[in-house]
């Protein structure tokens, strides 16, 4: 069994139109949810054996977050240009080459792709995973190139506005 925690990036700042576009910051509101949710996913589930990101600013940030309230050092966080507006396609291929060792992974990606591939995998119909949602799958394999072929299960489904009608 492994299970794969698909988090889309906190709410991003457009504050500065001259960025491009991976060089985007969190605003204030993805600075406050990005650590309340890895709160929230801390209390439910044991350290993930591995943290992936898309390499833009907004995705690292919000990782970041996940890893210091796991112990966690930024070192620990591997980057995947595949993932920087990346497809289900995507994701698949990333997925696909993790070491079979790890038994947990937490992606941190982006819209629209995070909610298609959480759709897809688990057989759901999310219609959006809105910023710094997470979104919990179970896979019934043992190696993760089977990812998409093998059955899977949401486990659970968590964004910042609808933390308190979930508790």
């Amino acid at each position: 069994m492994k299970t794969l925690y698909l988090v889309r990036h906190a709410k991003s700042s457009w504050k500065d139109a001259s960025l491009r576009d991976r060089d985007r910051p969190l605003n204030k509101r993805g600075k406050r949810d990005a650590p309340r949710m890895a709160d929230v996913l801390k209390e439910k589930v044991n350290c993930p054996d591995v943290f992936v990101s898309s390499p833009s600013r907004r995705t690292q940030d919000t990782a970041v977050s996940f890893l210091h309230v796991y112990g966690k050092l930024i070192a620990d966080l591997e980057l995947e240009e595949a993932l920087f507006h990346g497809d289900e396609g995507d994701m698949a291929s990333v997925i696909g080459r993790l070491d079979n060792g790890h038994q947990s992974a937490m992606l941190f990606v982006h819209n629209p792709g995070i909610t298609d591939y959480a759709n897809e995998l688990a057989k759901v119909s999310i219609f959006n995973i809105p910023t710094c949602g997470v979104a919990a799958i179970s896979l019934d394999t043992d190696c993760w190139s089977e990812v998409g072929k093998c059955p899977a299960e949401m486990l659970f489904y968590y964004y910042p506005k609808g933390l308190d009608l979930q508790f």
